[in-house]
């Protein structure tokens, strides 16, 4: 997995890239954590080049959601490929989490 991090506003915007399996939900769970220890609790993933993900990235993602809120902020997401938009449904993640079609917006809506 390869990830671009854009600050503005206050806003720590990642973009994603590749799989976030075993390997990447491990890099960015570390990631992410590090952000929130920092605290930079809002925060924006663009996914829109993620082509999967495996439970370990499920995890890390309702995990940092809790971290974000806790501190007042949010985790949103950005152009969720259709299958990974797919998996959210089925497990209904797509309840918990914001999703946008463009950075833009979701950096707009916080």
């Amino acid at each position: 997995m390869k990830s671009t991090l854009h600050e503005e506003n206050g806003i720590s915007t990642y973009v994603l890239e590749g799989r976030i399996d075993s390997i990447g939900a491990g890099e960015l769970e570390a990631l992410l954590k590090q952000a929130v220890a920092e605290g930079r609790a809002k925060i924006v993933l663009d996914l829109s080049q993620v082509q999967y993900i495996n439970s370990a990235g499920l995890r890390t993602l309702a995990e940092i959601l809790t971290q974000c809120r806790a501190q007042e902020g949010d985790l949103r997401l950005v152009t969720v490929n259709p299958k990974v938009e797919r998996v959210f449904r089925i497990i209904g993640f797509d309840r918990f989490f914001k999703s946008y079609d463009s950075v833009q917006d979701a950096i707009a809506n916080f």
